[in-house]
Protein backbone atom coordinates (compact mmCIF):
# COMPACT_ATOMS: atom_id res chain seq x y z
CA UNK A 1 0.00 0.00 0.00
CA UNK A 2 2.93 2.16 0.78
CA UNK A 3 4.06 1.75 -2.90
CA UNK A 4 0.81 2.12 -4.24
CA UNK A 5 1.21 5.86 -2.49
CA UNK A 6 4.12 6.65 -3.27
CA UNK A 7 3.02 5.87 -6.87
CA UNK A 8 0.18 8.24 -6.36
CA UNK A 9 2.11 11.13 -5.79
CA UNK A 10 4.23 10.22 -9.07
CA UNK A 11 0.85 10.94 -10.94
CA UNK A 12 -0.34 13.77 -9.14
CA UNK A 13 2.53 16.02 -9.16
CA UNK A 14 2.63 16.43 -13.03
CA UNK A 15 -0.76 17.33 -13.02
CA UNK A 16 -0.36 19.78 -10.29
CA UNK A 17 2.67 20.93 -12.09
CA UNK A 18 0.78 20.95 -15.44
CA UNK A 19 -2.62 23.13 -14.21
CA UNK A 20 -0.33 25.74 -12.18
CA UNK A 21 1.82 26.48 -15.53
CA UNK A 22 -1.38 27.21 -17.39
CA UNK A 23 -3.38 29.16 -14.55
CA UNK A 24 -2.84 32.55 -15.74
CA UNK A 25 -4.02 31.42 -18.80
CA UNK A 26 -7.40 30.06 -18.31
CA UNK A 27 -7.35 29.42 -14.58
CA UNK A 28 -6.94 25.55 -14.50
CA UNK A 29 -8.85 23.10 -12.39
CA UNK A 30 -7.04 20.22 -10.45
CA UNK A 31 -9.32 17.56 -9.50
CA UNK A 32 -8.16 14.89 -6.66
CA UNK A 33 -10.22 12.10 -5.96
CA UNK A 34 -10.65 8.76 -4.26
CA UNK A 35 -13.44 6.03 -4.61
CA UNK A 36 -14.22 2.54 -3.23
CA UNK A 37 -15.28 -0.30 -5.52
CA UNK A 38 -17.57 -2.71 -4.91
CA UNK A 39 -18.32 -5.78 -7.38
CA UNK A 40 -18.68 -9.10 -8.83
CA UNK A 41 -17.08 -11.21 -11.90
CA UNK A 42 -19.20 -12.35 -14.67
CA UNK A 43 -18.21 -16.04 -14.93
CA UNK A 44 -18.87 -16.32 -19.18
CA UNK A 45 -17.99 -19.67 -19.32
CA UNK A 46 -19.19 -23.31 -17.01
CA UNK A 47 -15.23 -24.15 -16.22
CA UNK A 48 -15.07 -20.41 -14.55
CA UNK A 49 -18.45 -20.39 -12.21
CA UNK A 50 -16.35 -22.34 -9.28
CA UNK A 51 -13.29 -19.86 -8.89
CA UNK A 52 -15.94 -16.67 -9.50
CA UNK A 53 -18.57 -16.84 -6.57
CA UNK A 54 -17.23 -14.09 -4.17
CA UNK A 55 -17.98 -10.49 -4.73
CA UNK A 56 -14.68 -8.03 -5.03
CA UNK A 57 -13.72 -4.79 -4.07
CA UNK A 58 -10.99 -2.05 -4.91
CA UNK A 59 -10.19 1.70 -4.36
CA UNK A 60 -8.77 3.77 -7.14
CA UNK A 61 -7.02 7.36 -6.89
CA UNK A 62 -6.88 10.02 -9.40
CA UNK A 63 -5.12 13.43 -10.36
CA UNK A 64 -7.39 15.06 -13.32
CA UNK A 65 -7.56 18.41 -15.12
CA UNK A 66 -10.88 20.29 -16.03
CA UNK A 67 -10.36 21.65 -20.04
CA UNK A 68 -12.16 24.94 -19.99
CA UNK A 69 -10.78 26.38 -22.76
CA UNK A 70 -12.59 26.76 -26.62
CA UNK A 71 -10.33 24.24 -28.27
CA UNK A 72 -10.96 21.79 -25.49
CA UNK A 73 -14.71 22.48 -25.54
CA UNK A 74 -14.83 21.81 -29.29
CA UNK A 75 -13.39 18.45 -28.68
CA UNK A 76 -16.47 17.11 -27.40
CA UNK A 77 -19.06 19.82 -27.22
CA UNK A 78 -18.70 20.04 -23.68
CA UNK A 79 -17.05 20.42 -20.60
CA UNK A 80 -14.37 17.31 -19.42
CA UNK A 81 -12.09 15.82 -17.28
CA UNK A 82 -8.67 14.32 -18.72
CA UNK A 83 -6.43 12.80 -16.16
CA UNK A 84 -4.42 9.51 -14.31
CA UNK A 85 -5.56 7.32 -11.71
CA UNK A 86 -4.22 4.08 -10.02
CA UNK A 87 -5.77 1.19 -8.39
CA UNK A 88 -5.86 -1.66 -6.46
CA UNK A 89 -8.55 -5.10 -6.91
CA UNK A 90 -9.16 -8.23 -4.51
CA UNK A 91 -10.94 -10.86 -6.48
CA UNK A 92 -11.36 -12.71 -3.01
CA UNK A 93 -10.11 -15.61 -4.51
CA UNK A 94 -5.87 -15.38 -3.64
CA UNK A 95 -4.77 -18.71 -4.81
CA UNK A 96 -5.99 -18.75 -8.50
CA UNK A 97 -7.02 -15.12 -9.45
CA UNK A 98 -4.81 -13.02 -6.63
CA UNK A 99 -5.00 -8.83 -6.88
CA UNK A 100 -4.75 -6.36 -9.50
CA UNK A 101 -2.71 -3.20 -9.39
CA UNK A 102 -3.41 -0.75 -12.58
CA UNK A 103 -2.61 2.49 -13.99
CA UNK A 104 -4.78 4.54 -16.19
CA UNK A 105 -5.90 7.59 -18.54
CA UNK A 106 -8.87 8.60 -18.83
CA UNK A 107 -10.96 11.01 -20.27
CA UNK A 108 -14.58 12.39 -18.70
CA UNK A 109 -16.95 14.13 -20.45
CA UNK A 110 -19.59 15.86 -18.55
CA UNK A 111 -23.30 15.46 -19.90
CA UNK A 112 -24.64 19.00 -18.23
CA UNK A 113 -22.76 21.55 -16.04
CA UNK A 114 -25.39 23.90 -15.12
CA UNK A 115 -26.06 22.81 -11.91
CA UNK A 116 -24.42 21.24 -8.98
CA UNK A 117 -25.98 17.79 -10.05
CA UNK A 118 -23.74 16.97 -13.17
CA UNK A 119 -23.77 13.38 -15.27
CA UNK A 120 -20.39 12.12 -16.69
CA UNK A 121 -19.28 9.88 -19.16
CA UNK A 122 -15.84 7.78 -17.85
CA UNK A 123 -13.65 6.22 -20.41
CA UNK A 124 -10.61 4.57 -19.38
CA UNK A 125 -7.45 2.49 -20.95
CA UNK A 126 -4.21 1.36 -19.16
CA UNK A 127 -2.14 -1.53 -17.68
CA UNK A 128 -2.77 -4.19 -15.57
CA UNK A 129 -0.52 -6.16 -13.18
CA UNK A 130 -2.28 -9.35 -12.11
CA UNK A 131 -0.32 -11.08 -9.72
CA UNK A 132 -1.92 -14.54 -9.95
CA UNK A 133 -1.92 -15.73 -13.71
CA UNK A 134 -2.67 -19.10 -15.55
CA UNK A 135 0.37 -21.73 -15.03
CA UNK A 136 -0.13 -24.80 -16.84
CA UNK A 137 1.19 -26.80 -13.79
CA UNK A 138 0.12 -24.27 -11.01
CA UNK A 139 -2.44 -22.43 -11.40
CA UNK A 140 -4.49 -24.58 -14.42
CA UNK A 141 -8.28 -22.98 -13.79
CA UNK A 142 -7.69 -19.38 -13.96
CA UNK A 143 -8.48 -19.32 -17.11
CA UNK A 144 -9.53 -15.68 -17.51
CA UNK A 145 -5.67 -14.27 -17.91
CA UNK A 146 -2.23 -15.46 -18.52
CA UNK A 147 -0.49 -12.73 -18.88
CA UNK A 148 0.96 -10.45 -15.99
CA UNK A 149 0.95 -7.54 -17.75
CA UNK A 150 -2.25 -7.32 -19.66
CA UNK A 151 -4.68 -4.18 -20.84
CA UNK A 152 -7.48 -2.97 -18.97
CA UNK A 153 -10.31 -0.68 -20.03
CA UNK A 154 -13.18 0.44 -18.64
CA UNK A 155 -16.28 2.46 -19.04
CA UNK A 156 -18.53 4.21 -16.55
CA UNK A 157 -21.64 6.52 -15.94
CA UNK A 158 -21.14 8.39 -12.57
CA UNK A 159 -23.58 11.07 -11.09
CA UNK A 160 -21.55 13.88 -9.49
CA UNK A 161 -22.75 16.32 -6.89
CA UNK A 162 -21.27 19.48 -5.99
CA UNK A 163 -21.74 19.39 -2.22
CA UNK A 164 -19.11 22.56 -1.71
CA UNK A 165 -17.36 24.62 -3.91
CA UNK A 166 -14.35 22.84 -3.45
CA UNK A 167 -15.99 19.26 -2.68
CA UNK A 168 -17.95 16.84 -5.13
CA UNK A 169 -19.42 13.54 -4.38
CA UNK A 170 -19.88 10.80 -7.02
CA UNK A 171 -21.24 7.51 -7.32
CA UNK A 172 -20.33 5.89 -10.75
CA UNK A 173 -21.43 2.68 -12.59
CA UNK A 174 -18.43 0.61 -13.96
CA UNK A 175 -18.14 -1.75 -16.47
CA UNK A 176 -14.52 -3.06 -16.42
CA UNK A 177 -12.61 -5.52 -18.87
CA UNK A 178 -8.97 -7.29 -18.82
CA UNK A 179 -6.90 -9.05 -21.97
CA UNK A 180 -4.00 -9.25 -23.20
CA UNK A 181 -5.29 -8.66 -26.34
CA UNK A 182 -5.09 -12.36 -27.20
CA UNK A 183 -0.74 -11.92 -26.91
CA UNK A 184 -0.94 -15.13 -24.85
CA UNK A 185 -3.69 -17.94 -24.44
CA UNK A 186 -5.70 -18.44 -22.45
CA UNK A 187 -6.96 -15.27 -22.35
CA UNK A 188 -10.96 -15.53 -21.89
CA UNK A 189 -10.91 -11.88 -20.76
CA UNK A 190 -12.46 -11.12 -17.00
CA UNK A 191 -15.44 -8.82 -17.36
CA UNK A 192 -16.26 -7.53 -13.77
CA UNK A 193 -18.98 -4.93 -13.20
CA UNK A 194 -18.60 -2.57 -10.74
CA UNK A 195 -20.01 0.23 -8.04
CA UNK A 196 -17.79 2.95 -7.13
CA UNK A 197 -18.54 6.01 -4.13
CA UNK A 198 -16.28 8.73 -4.14
CA UNK A 199 -15.06 12.63 -3.25
CA UNK A 200 -13.19 14.67 -5.40
CA UNK A 201 -11.60 17.82 -4.02
CA UNK A 202 -11.45 20.62 -6.35
CA UNK A 203 -8.58 22.90 -6.41
CA UNK A 204 -9.82 26.43 -7.92
CA UNK A 205 -13.14 25.61 -9.05
CA UNK A 206 -14.73 28.08 -12.25
CA UNK A 207 -18.46 28.88 -13.33
CA UNK A 208 -19.11 26.48 -16.34
CA UNK A 209 -20.96 28.34 -19.21
CA UNK A 210 -21.83 27.45 -22.71
CA UNK A 211 -19.60 27.91 -25.78
CA UNK A 212 -20.08 27.08 -29.11
CA UNK A 213 -20.70 23.23 -30.52
CA UNK A 214 -18.78 21.82 -33.42
CA UNK A 215 -20.73 20.86 -36.13
CA UNK A 216 -22.31 17.01 -35.93
CA UNK A 217 -23.09 14.26 -37.97
CA UNK A 218 -26.22 15.89 -39.34
CA UNK A 219 -23.85 18.28 -40.63
CA UNK A 220 -24.14 15.85 -43.96
CA UNK A 221 -26.45 13.22 -45.32
CA UNK A 222 -23.48 10.16 -45.13
CA UNK A 223 -19.86 10.25 -43.63
CA UNK A 224 -17.01 8.36 -45.50
CA UNK A 225 -14.16 6.39 -44.16
CA UNK A 226 -11.11 3.91 -44.63
CA UNK A 227 -8.89 2.91 -41.88
CA UNK A 228 -5.88 1.37 -41.93
CA UNK A 229 -4.98 -1.82 -39.24
CA UNK A 230 -1.96 -3.45 -37.32
CA UNK A 231 -1.30 -5.80 -34.75
CA UNK A 232 0.82 -8.15 -33.97
CA UNK A 233 -0.70 -11.66 -32.83
CA UNK A 234 1.40 -14.60 -30.58
CA UNK A 235 1.52 -17.92 -31.40
CA UNK A 236 2.96 -20.12 -28.41
CA UNK A 237 5.14 -22.36 -28.42
CA UNK A 238 5.12 -25.90 -28.34
CA UNK A 239 6.82 -29.43 -28.37
CA UNK A 240 8.18 -28.65 -31.54
CA UNK A 241 8.05 -25.06 -32.63
CA UNK A 242 9.40 -21.91 -30.83
CA UNK A 243 7.04 -19.22 -29.78
CA UNK A 244 6.52 -16.41 -32.61
CA UNK A 245 4.41 -13.02 -33.03
CA UNK A 246 3.56 -12.54 -36.68
CA UNK A 247 2.20 -9.19 -38.26
CA UNK A 248 -1.80 -8.73 -38.91
CA UNK A 249 -2.53 -6.29 -40.88
CA UNK A 250 -6.01 -4.79 -42.89
CA UNK A 251 -8.45 -2.01 -44.73
CA UNK A 252 -11.76 -1.66 -43.24
CA UNK A 253 -14.22 1.06 -45.33
CA UNK A 254 -17.77 2.17 -45.00
CA UNK A 255 -20.29 4.82 -44.54
CA UNK A 256 -21.85 6.07 -41.46
CA UNK A 257 -25.17 7.99 -41.59
CA UNK A 258 -26.18 10.53 -38.83
CA UNK A 259 -29.68 9.60 -37.14
CA UNK A 260 -28.98 12.46 -35.01
CA UNK A 261 -25.66 14.93 -34.20
CA UNK A 262 -24.15 12.49 -31.92
CA UNK A 263 -25.53 8.89 -33.05
CA UNK A 264 -25.21 7.05 -36.29
CA UNK A 265 -25.57 4.07 -38.11
CA UNK A 266 -22.55 2.66 -39.53
CA UNK A 267 -22.23 -0.14 -42.71
CA UNK A 268 -18.95 -1.00 -43.83
CA UNK A 269 -16.98 -3.98 -44.82
CA UNK A 270 -12.76 -5.58 -43.76
CA UNK A 271 -10.43 -7.59 -45.01
CA UNK A 272 -7.04 -8.60 -43.19
CA UNK A 273 -4.19 -10.55 -43.43
CA UNK A 274 -3.58 -12.06 -40.08
CA UNK A 275 0.30 -14.45 -40.47
CA UNK A 276 -0.72 -16.46 -36.97
CA UNK A 277 -3.06 -18.22 -39.11
CA UNK A 278 -0.19 -19.09 -41.57
CA UNK A 279 2.05 -20.24 -38.98
CA UNK A 280 -0.54 -22.16 -37.40
CA UNK A 281 -1.08 -24.14 -41.14
CA UNK A 282 1.75 -24.52 -41.15
CA UNK A 283 2.27 -26.28 -37.78
CA UNK A 284 -1.06 -28.02 -38.20
CA UNK A 285 -2.76 -30.69 -40.80
CA UNK A 286 -5.79 -27.95 -40.90
CA UNK A 287 -5.79 -25.77 -43.53
CA UNK A 288 -5.79 -21.85 -42.07
CA UNK A 289 -6.20 -19.30 -44.32
CA UNK A 290 -4.50 -15.99 -43.62
CA UNK A 291 -7.18 -14.14 -45.25
CA UNK A 292 -10.38 -13.19 -43.74
CA UNK A 293 -13.09 -10.97 -45.08
CA UNK A 294 -16.13 -9.46 -43.17
CA UNK A 295 -19.02 -7.15 -43.14
CA UNK A 296 -19.97 -5.02 -40.58
CA UNK A 297 -23.01 -2.98 -39.03
CA UNK A 298 -23.64 -0.92 -35.83
CA UNK A 299 -23.63 2.28 -33.74
CA UNK A 300 -21.10 5.06 -33.80
CA UNK A 301 -21.45 7.79 -30.97
CA UNK A 302 -19.64 10.74 -31.57
CA UNK A 303 -18.89 13.59 -28.46
CA UNK A 304 -16.82 16.17 -30.62
CA UNK A 305 -13.54 15.10 -31.79
CA UNK A 306 -14.16 11.35 -30.37
CA UNK A 307 -16.02 9.20 -31.61
CA UNK A 308 -17.22 4.95 -30.43
CA UNK A 309 -18.34 2.53 -32.65
CA UNK A 310 -19.97 -0.93 -31.59
CA UNK A 311 -20.31 -3.51 -34.54
CA UNK A 312 -21.66 -6.79 -34.83
CA UNK A 313 -20.02 -8.19 -37.79
CA UNK A 314 -20.05 -11.58 -40.15
CA UNK A 315 -17.29 -13.25 -41.71
CA UNK A 316 -17.98 -14.02 -45.62
CA UNK A 317 -14.48 -15.86 -46.03
CA UNK A 318 -12.63 -17.21 -43.11
CA UNK A 319 -11.23 -20.14 -42.06
CA UNK A 320 -9.98 -19.91 -38.60
CA UNK A 321 -8.93 -22.11 -35.87
CA UNK A 322 -10.37 -19.60 -33.06
CA UNK A 323 -14.13 -18.43 -34.78
CA UNK A 324 -17.01 -21.19 -33.56
CA UNK A 325 -19.72 -19.78 -35.54
CA UNK A 326 -19.37 -16.55 -38.15
CA UNK A 327 -20.37 -13.47 -35.92
CA UNK A 328 -18.27 -11.11 -33.93
CA UNK A 329 -18.03 -8.06 -32.22
CA UNK A 330 -15.88 -4.87 -32.65
CA UNK A 331 -15.76 -1.83 -30.92
CA UNK A 332 -13.72 1.12 -31.33
CA UNK A 333 -12.51 4.27 -30.10
CA UNK A 334 -11.05 6.90 -32.18
CA UNK A 335 -10.32 10.65 -31.74
CA UNK A 336 -10.95 13.32 -34.85
CA UNK A 337 -7.49 15.42 -36.17
CA UNK A 338 -9.52 18.30 -38.04
CA UNK A 339 -11.84 16.91 -40.92
CA UNK A 340 -10.08 13.99 -42.12
CA UNK A 341 -7.27 12.04 -40.16
CA UNK A 342 -8.45 9.60 -36.96
CA UNK A 343 -6.51 7.68 -35.07
CA UNK A 344 -7.63 5.11 -32.71
CA UNK A 345 -8.00 1.58 -32.00
CA UNK A 346 -10.11 -1.48 -31.98
CA UNK A 347 -10.91 -4.33 -30.13
CA UNK A 348 -12.11 -8.03 -31.59
CA UNK A 349 -14.30 -10.42 -29.65
CA UNK A 350 -16.21 -13.66 -30.09
CA UNK A 351 -18.44 -13.26 -27.60
CA UNK A 352 -16.96 -12.58 -24.22
CA UNK A 353 -13.81 -13.95 -25.22
CA UNK A 354 -11.44 -10.98 -26.55
CA UNK A 355 -9.31 -12.43 -29.92
CA UNK A 356 -7.20 -9.32 -30.33
CA UNK A 357 -6.73 -4.94 -30.34
CA UNK A 358 -5.29 -3.11 -33.31
CA UNK A 359 -4.02 0.19 -33.85
CA UNK A 360 -6.19 2.11 -36.79
CA UNK A 361 -5.75 5.11 -38.07
CA UNK A 362 -8.56 6.70 -40.33
CA UNK A 363 -9.73 9.16 -42.99
CA UNK A 364 -12.87 10.19 -43.09
CA UNK A 365 -14.69 12.26 -45.86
Amino acid sequence: MRKLGQVWLLVLIPLMGFGQGSMEAEKSTVYLGGRLHYGFIIPHYEELKEISQQNIWGFQLSASKLLISQKAWSNCNCYSRIGLSIGYFDYRNPDVLGHSYNALFFYEPYLNFKSRFRMSLRGEIGLNYLDKVYDEENNPRNLYYSSAISGILALALKFNYLIRDNYQLNLGFHYNHISNGGLKIPNKGMNFPTVSLGMDYIIDPVDLYGQEKRPGLKSKPLHFYNRLFWTLRTVDADENFDKVMRPLIGLEGGTIRGISNINGLLLGVEISYDGSYRELSERLPEDFSPVVFSIHGGHVFVIGRFSFTQQMAYYIYHKLPTAENSLFQRYGMFYNFGKIVSLGFSLKAHGHVAEHMDIRIGFEF
